[in-house]
């Protein structure tokens, strides 16, 4: 089978390996889709810390938003059997044909997995269940109040994801702010009220002026760059606000916490998935794809075969026009 490894930095190459042998707990699945996330992007370029690169050299393997199609199944595998259609998370080596995952042994547990069926209807590239839980934990950890001001720093595919699950009549204004117009119109189509490009507002003093110098109940930060996580500790009401920080920051950096001290509650999920009810959230992101909350067809925007995952990442690096979410298919024609 063909699998992609990063074997320098901004280079994949694809090898012919050995198919997976499977344990009698485990699945052999054939990987229909597989998305292209901005997680992946330091071992990619080689930017992480020397720890993480001791932990993780080249060759590397990436790819955790798997979905695809049941070709094997264990004697001890209860609940699935061959040609279910599968999502969820298991261990990061999915840019290739065919992988193996567990689905007896839980993420909590260690490098386990979480997987659901997906519905009838919903397409392979949409159901990507790892981001997708994630965005339902979010969204439930959210929960804005009625006339709540809410404020996010970040319109990408998890942003706009986020968007689509949070927004609601009961927000006062749901002000959204990033660099890219394009996404910025996508955020107000999704339930956004105000949008507001940093290149061209200060965005700090518009926020503080449409909340009449009482900042915001609810801050989100889905960029994973200082500059945002320093916004939204401007923007927070004192002693009632929120902050989620969602963004995947994977450089140290130094904030003055003392707007960070009149906020009394602080989200930042942590892990893989970053959800806090695996299972449940998965199941429930299924239901929210099934039935139209997330317009997947409007967040996924780009399709690459195996043998153009280089095409893919630059894409993700560059922010091409239009890009949003891309996914590896490999056996896509």
């Amino acid at each position: 089978m063909k699998a992609a490894f990063i074997v320098a930095p901004r280079k994949f190459e694809i090898r012919d390996i050995p198919m997976p042998e499977i344990s009698p707990d485990e699945m052999l699945v054939k990987i229909e889709a597989c998305g292209v996330c901005s997680s992946d992007m330091p071992g990619y370029v080689d930017s992480q810390s020397e720890e993480m690169k001791k932990h993780n050299p080249f060759p590397r393997r990436a790819g955790h938003e798997p979905a695809g199609t049941v070709v094997e199944v264990g004697k001890n595998v209860k609940g699935f059997k061959e040609d279910d259609r599968i999502t969820g998370f298991w261990p990061a080596d999915c840019y290739a044909e065919y992988t193996a995952c567990n689905p007896t042994d839980r993420v909590a547990r260690g490098h386990g997995s979480v997987i659901e069926k997906i519905p009838d209807g919903v397409p392979f590239e949409h159901a990507l269940g790892e981001p997708m839980m994630s965005i339902v934990s979010i969204t439930r950890t959210a929960t804005p109040e009625f006339g709540d001001y809410v404020f996010q720093v970040g319109c990408g595919f998890m942003g706009l994801g986020i968007i689509a699950g949070v927004a609601s009549p009961k927000i006062r204004e749901y002000i959204v702010a990033d660099l890219d117009d394009g996404r910025l119109k996508l955020a107000k189509e999704l339930g956004a009220t105000i949008t507001l490009n940093p290149a061209k507002i200060d965005v700090t003093a518009e926020v503080m002026k449409i909340t009449g110098g009482r900042g915001v109940d609810v801050a989100i930060e889905v960029v994973g760059h200082p500059p945002g996580i320093k916004m939204v500790g401007e923007v927070i009401k004192t002693n009632r606000a929120k902050i989620i920080a969602v963004g995947w920051h994977q450089t140290p950096d130094t904030y003055e916490l003392f707007s960070w001290i009149k906020c009394p509650i602080i989200y930042s999920p942590q892990g893989i998935g970053m959800s806090t009810d695996y299972q449940s959230e998965l199941i429930r992101a299924m239901w929210a794809i099934k039935n139209g909350i997330f317009p997947m067809n409007k967040l996924v925007t780009h399709k690459y075969k195996l043998e153009d995952i280089d095409k893919a990442f630059q894409d993700n690096l560059k922010r091409t026009p239009g890009y949003i979410k891309g996914v590896v298919m490999p056996f896509m024609k």
